[in-house]
C-alpha cells in the first residue's frame, strides 16, 4: 500500500469498527425494552362462514282440516305437531306459510322461532279469505322466501290432509332450485265429514255430505318424486 494512502484506509478500518459496538447496543436495547413490555401472541380464531338451515313450513288452513277423523281435527293436531317441530329447531331460520285457496306468508324467515309460536293458536281456516285448496300457491311463494334471503338451498315442510290431482300435476313440474320438499300428512284413509260454521256438516253439489279422505300414497310419493320424506 501507498505510504500516503495508509493513514487514510486505517483511519476508514477504525471508523467502520468503531460503529459496530454502537450498532450492538442499539440491538440489545431494543430487545431488552421489547422484553420489558411483555408482548403476548396468541392464535385469534378466524371466523368461518355457517350455511344455517333454512325451512318454510307450508300448513293447509283449507275447510277440510276441520275433519275430526283425528281427534280432537286435523287442523288442531298438526298445530300441536308444528309446535313439537319449533321446539326441536336450535338453530336456523324458519318460515310459515298458511293457504288454502291462496297463500299467506305469515311468518317470513326468521330465527326467532317464539315468535312463530305465539301465533300458531290463532291459525284457523275462518282466517282465510277465500276456501280451497291450492298447495302450489304455497311452494311457489316459499321458494320467493329462499330467493330474496339469497338461500340457495333449504327445505320446504307441507303440512296438509291432501292434494288435488291438478295440484299434484302443478307442484310435480315445479323446479325446486336445489330445494326440497317434505310433506307431513293428517288424517285417514276412511276420512271424515267437514264441520261447518253452522254446527252442520259441508255438502257437496248434490246435497251429500261430503266426506274428506287422505291419500298417504299420493303424498308419499310426490315427497319422493320432490327429493323429501314423508311423514303421517
Amino acid at each position: 500500500v501507498d505510504a500516503k494512502l495508509l493513514p487514510h484506509l486505517l483511519s476508514g478500518i477504525s471508523e467502520s469498527s468503531s460503529q459496530k459496538p454502537l450498532l450492538l447496543a442499539g440491538m440489545i436495547a431494543v430487545l431488552l425494552i421489547t422484553a420489558l413490555a411483555g408482548p403476548v401472541w396468541k392464535k385469534i380464531p378466524t371466523p368461518v362462514f355457517e350455511q344455517q338451515s333454512a325451512l318454510v313450513i307450508l300448513l293447509d288452513l283449507s275447510s277440510s282440516m276441520n275433519a275430526t277423523d283425528i281427534k280432537p281435527s286435523r287442523l288442531a293436531r298438526t298445530r300441536l305437531k308444528l309446535q313439537d317441530l319449533l321446539k326441536l329447531r336450535q338453530e336456523g331460520q324458519t318460515a310459515l306459510i298458511a293457504y288454502a285457496a291462496t297463500a299467506y306468508a305469515v311468518s317470513p324467515l326468521t330465527d326467532d322461532s317464539d315468535t312463530i309460536q305465539s301465533m300458531i293458536s290463532s291459525l284457523a281456516t275462518e282466517i282465510m279469505p277465500a276456501q280451497g285448496s291450492r298447495p302450489e300457491f304455497a311452494v311457489m311463494k316459499a321458494l320467493e322466501l329462499f330467493k330474496n334471503s339469497a338461500i340457495p338451498s333449504g327445505d320446504i315442510l307441507l303440512m296438509t290432509d291432501g292434494i288435488s290431482e291438478a295440484s299434484l300435476g302443478y307442484i310435480g313440474a315445479m323446479k325446486l332450485q336445489g330445494h326440497r320438499l317434505s310433506i307431513i300428512s293428517v288424517g285417514t284413509a276412511e276420512g271424515a265429514p267437514i264441520a261447518d260454521t253452522a254446527g252442520g256438516f259441508i255438502k257437496d253439489s248434490n246435497g251429500s255430505i261430503v266426506i274428506a279422505k287422505t291419500r298417504h300414497d299420493q303424498l308419499q310419493q310426490l315427497a319422493q318424486k320432490m327429493a323429501g320424506y314423508h311423514s303421517v
